[in-house]
């Protein structure tokens, strides 16, 4: 999944056909282009939008690839950051919209696997599942599984 990220930003990067827009604007069109290809990015669009603030003068250049290898290096790892993040069950339940009984069903069949636990400590102790999101974009990619899951 790394793989065709980094590919596809540097893709959107080379596109001559960028016009001049607002900071705001191109970063909204390059997590648009993303989306397309990595699910997850589309469920992640506010964080995408908050890290590549920095990379607004990447993004906007005419040709950012000539003098910028170093900042477009720092835009696809926090690209790779985001899109490798683990989910929490909230986050996960909104992404491939289920219930919070089918999300802790299909966990207690193994279906979905959590992939670590976070302890929270805020009024209490208490244990947060956290899932992996190379799993959840692959559901994404292919719903006929969580449509077989519900059967």
């Amino acid at each position: 999944m790394q793989q065709t990220l980094a590919a596809d930003i540097v893709l959107y990067l080379q596109r001559l056909d960028r016009p001049v827009l607002s900071k705001g604007e191109h970063i909204s069109r390059f997590v648009n282009f993303l989306s397309e290809n990595h699910k997850i990015i589309d469920w992640r669009r506010e964080e995408c939008r908050k890290r590549l603030r920095r990379f607004g003068h990447v993004l906007s250049a005419a040709w950012p690839m000539t003098g910028m290898a170093r900042d477009v290096e720092h835009l696809i790892t926090a690209m790779e950051d985001i899109c490798t993040r683990p989910l929490t069950p909230a986050k996960l339940q909104n992404a491939l919209r289920i219930s919070s009984r089918e999300r802790i069903q299909w966990t207690r069949e193994g279906k979905l696997r959590p992939i670590a636990t976070r302890v929270i400590k805020d009024l209490g102790h208490f244990s947060l599942a956290l899932y992996s999101a190379d799993d959840v974009a692959r559901l994404l990619m292919s719903p006929e599984i969580l449509a077989s899951w519900r059967t």
